[in-house]
């Protein structure tokens, strides 16, 4: 397995995590993911599109 870099989808901080493990949106930290999530929320209670966050 090879390591490759990555930025968070939240911040934009460098992770580093095995390429079989590689999604299109990766966190930091669960703290940036249940930002993130946050405002996913928001923005559909404002009448924006839904997201899928599967």
């Amino acid at each position: 397995m090879k390591l490759v870099e990555t930025k968070c989808a939240n911040c934009g901080s460098s992770i580093h995590v095995y390429e079989d493990y590689l999604r299109d949106e990766m966190y930091c930290t669960l703290n940036c993911m249940k930002s993130d999530s946050e405002m996913v929320m928001v923005k559909e209670s404002s009448g924006f599109a839904s997201v899928n966050l599967a």
